[in-house]
């Protein structure tokens, strides 16, 4: 039995490997045509993919929904090598596992993206005028609620330069950043803790 959850656990890593290929492939040519390497590719892997398309993980012209998947993908193949490596699995690994598949295909994902917006948008903010600061700045309005929010809670009636704002806002979400890694590490150390 350990054998054959092993076996799944490498099929599963190679499917991931394919997501990745084809995910890649995307960006260069978006509508494979038949019988071309992609649309292979996209045969084999988009109706996995299918199952989590859905406007709630879509950020513009951005979708996230194959980091989701992958990220599905990435627990299930690990409770298989876990329980081919050591011949057994629980609750508490399971946990650990949904706890930081969670963390690295969804939160710090969100972070890592939102982090480098807010350093785009707040360049931006200090080259007033240019083409390229007006480009940056409209690819940093995935960041516009973060930053009104900050606008709304600190600076309710006070007017405040864009770049102190956008400034402000970068230091809150580094900050933000932190205690929420912090706290996946409590969560994750708490599930440790499960006795089954």
């Amino acid at each position: 039995m350990a054998t054959i959850a092993l076996f799944i656990a490498r099929l599963l890593s190679i499917y991931s490997f394919v997501i990745w290929i084809r995910i890649m492939a995307s960006w260069i040519n978006p509508f494979p045509r038949p019988g071309s390497f992609t649309y292979y590719l996209a045969c084999i892997v988009d109706p996995y993919l299918n199952t989590f398309r859905s406007s709630r993980f879509r950020a513009g012209m951005l979708d996230f929904s194959p980091i989701i998947g992958i990220g599905v993908l990435s627990v299930v193949q690990s409770v298989f090598e876990i329980y081919g490596t050591y011949g057994m699995m629980s609750l508490s690994l399971i946990v650990q596992l949904f706890i930081s598949a969670f963390w690295s295909y969804g939160v710090s994902i969100f972070f890592t993206f939102g982090f480098i917006l807010l350093v785009m948008k707040t360049i931006a903010s200090f080259m007033n005028g240019s083409n390229f600061s007006m480009v940056m700045e409209r690819m940093g309005t995935f960041t516009d609620p973060i930053t009104n929010w900050v606008q709304r809670t600190f600076f309710k009636t006070r007017f405040v330069r864009k770049s102190t704002l956008n400034l402000i806002t970068l230091a809150i979400f580094i900050v933000l950043y932190f205690a929420i890694r912090y706290l996946f590490n409590i969560a994750i150390h708490l599930a440790v803790r499960i006795p089954f």
